[in-house]
């Protein structure tokens, strides 16, 4: 669900956005606004605050700010997907540079957030967090860019390891691989078995 309706197109005042471009220091505050995620897992303030701080990484600057540049023109999945686009080139850089388990973290944050998450916000709980459902295209890149470098590390290792649940390479990489439709071309072996995340939230 997102925040409108798009029954009526609305003539566009500008061109789409284009992909961000990150650097090396967006990819250190990725990596510590996903530690901070996982560590407030299982807290709903916590759990909620960091929801905001990753839209906020990701180009959200307030409700009252999406409201008047949609209101100016700006077409809404524009505005209210800017944030996913980032998450999502930051995992497409996160890759490209070798950060194979952030890459991974990401697509299992997005995962959380679109099988747990996202089903019991309201549309004004979206409005405020700043994240609404990601777009379909733009959650199988995320997953299909973990299924790249999840397929790097060692099975066994856990890149999941919180107050919700416990999650191994092998089985998030299975996650991905189901939610992109894409296969790796390498498989982890030896997994630890766990694959139950997010039981608790």
């Amino acid at each position: 669900m997102g925040l409108f309706k798009k029954d009526k197109p609305q003539p566009r005042s500008s061109q789409p956005e284009m992909p961000p471009r990150l650097s090396d220091a967006d990819l250190a505050d990725a990596e510590r606004l996903m530690d901070r995620w996982d560590a407030g897992l299982g807290t709903s303030d916590a759990t909620w605050d960091c929801l905001e701080l990753i839209a906020r990484r990701g180009g959200f600057h307030g409700p009252q700010a999406t409201l008047m540049e949609i209101m100016d023109g700006k077409d809404s999945s524009d505005v209210t997907q800017r944030p996913w686009r980032w998450w999502n080139e930051a995992a497409r850089l996160a890759n490209a540079t070798g950060h194979h388990q952030l890459a991974g973290r990401i697509f299992l944050f997005s995962h959380l957030f679109v099988t747990q998450t996202v089903g019991g916000m309201r549309a004004g709980d979206m409005l405020e967090t700043g994240l609404e459902t990601p777009a379909t295209a733009t959650y199988r890149q995320i997953a299909a860019t973990a299924v790249e470098s999840l397929a790097q590390l060692p099975a066994h290792l856990l890149i999941h390891d919180t107050a919700t649940g416990k999650v191994d390479v092998a089985n998030a990489l299975r996650m991905a691989e189901e939610v992109s439709g894409v296969t790796a071309t390498s498989r982890p072996s030896n997994s630890s078995g766990y694959d139950q995340p997010f039981n608790s939230l």
